[in-house]
């Protein structure tokens, strides 16, 4: 299946279809730091807040999944029903007073509110998301698509780095009160540059909304358009395969980022601050491996390189899950990050190829809810293997979970291009 093509080329030529996905990339950048910037000025607080507590500290994970898991169904319905750019736009904004509403209860210690504020801030963060990957293939032609996605994956990994390291300093320099304005700040930034893309593909009214009439010829509601993505995956052998064998990979992504801390603190023995040393590898590492990925990722071969980077991640947890010491851990954690990055880019490129723009938003809004349960099956699993066994155990368990999903990628997913 191929996608429908991207507005910018078919409406003002190439030029205009680079500039349009430019500002939208800028957008997702700004607002993406934006994301990264909190999670880390949030944690901290929170943390110093509650004075380390274990229930806090849960919660706020759970508050990180938990709406992805409720709200995704329904954030794919509206990224396929509505305005897009509308819906990013409000996002932006909701999340900067949600900032501003963070910022106040930082002068006084206010945690509860704060809880509420940071569950709204990421459900409708859900909704940013949805509609964010449903409007790209209409910025760029199918054939583009890769190096779009290389781009996105690129920039998500040095907000990554950059983000915290920004919010760590403006926590130490100033307080959270002025590192969650500044975090407000950013969206605002976001929302304007999304209406100049919006001036710049000189759309005045709303996309297309390709969902199509029900048997009376009027359009059906929520729920029947949501159903209505439910029956397209089971009817869609490819997206079935594509979605079934991702799964495995979010158990394995959920086990390690849980897992990583015990096994530095508790196996190795060491001051749980070395593990800002390995986050720090992963993300250098997984920047090259982006910028890699972007240079050298082709349509034909992207079946290919999902399933080869699935297998690097099963091979890096078998690494960390032997590792005897925190340098053999290191290159585990490299391995990774070197698979990591091509294989969001090559599984995203993947579903944007292969899903119908009617049906783009919908698809990744049912994916999200799976995605986050998994997660957090993940994390319990984790936790219990963790208390009960050996932290390393985490790491072989995830990657023996995960073969189905490998197995089922080279099966069905390798052999394959995106047409």
């Amino acid at each position: 299946m191929t996608v429908q093509a991207g507005l910018g080329a078919d409406r003002a030529g190439k030029g205009e279809s680079r500039a349009a996905f430019g500002l939208f990339y800028t957008s997702f950048l700004v607002s993406a730091m934006g994301d990264a910037f909190r999670l880390l000025a949030v944690n901290v607080w929170i943390f110093n807040a509650t004075s380390g507590s274990t229930g806090a500290r849960l919660l706020v994970v759970l508050l990180a999944n938990l709406p992805g898991m409720l709200l995704g169904g329904l954030s794919g319905v509206v990224a396929d029903r509505y305005d897009k750019y509308n819906v990013l736009i409000v996002s932006d904004l909701v999340r900067t007073g949600v900032g501003l509403g963070l910022a106040w209860c930082a002068l006084d210690s206010r945690t509860v509110p704060a809880l509420v504020l940071i569950a709204v801030g990421n459900g409708v963060g859900v909704f940013f998301n949805s509609s964010s990957f449903s409007l790209l293939p209409r910025l760029v032609s199918a054939e583009r698509l890769p190096r779009a996605n290389g781009f996105m994956e690129t920039g998500q990994w040095v907000v990554q780095i950059v983000g915290p390291s920004l919010a760590a300093i403006t926590l130490a320099t100033g307080s959270a009160s002025l590192a969650f304005v500044v975090d407000s700040a950013s969206f605002v930034v976001s929302a304007v540059i999304l209406r100049s893309l919006r001036r710049v593909l000189k759309a005045p009214g709303p996309l297309p909304v390709d969902a199509g009439p029900d048997e009376d010829g009027k359009s059906g509601g929520h729920w029947a358009d949501f159903t209505d993505g439910v029956r397209f995956i089971r009817r869609s052998k490819d997206i079935r395969a594509l979605l079934l064998a991702s799964y495995g990979i979010a158990f394995l992504t959920a086990c390690t980022s849980y897992g990583l801390i015990f096994v530095v603190a508790r196996t190795f023995a060491l001051d749980a601050s070395a593990l800002g040393y390995i986050y720090s590898l992963n993300g250098v590492v997984a920047v090259i491996a982006a910028v890699l990925a972007t240079a050298l990722a082709k349509q034909a071969f992207l079946g290919r390189l999902m399933a080869v980077s699935m297998l690097g991640l099963c091979v890096a947890q078998v690494v960390m899950g032997v590792a005897p010491n925190i340098y053999v851990l290191g290159v585990g954690v490299a391995v990774s990050a070197l698979a990591n990055a091509p294989y969001n880019v090559s599984v995203t490129s993947l579903y944007m190829s292969r899903i119908p723009a009617a049906y783009l938003g919908r698809v990744e809004g049912i994916d999200t809810m799976i995605d986050n349960f998994i997660s957090v099956c993940g994390f319990v699993a984790a936790s219990v293997i963790v208390l009960w066994w050996n932290p390393q155990a985490v790491f072989l368990i995830s990657a023996a979970v995960a073969l189905p999903g490998l197995v089922l990628a080279f099966r069905h997913v390798a052999g394959e291009s995106a047409e």
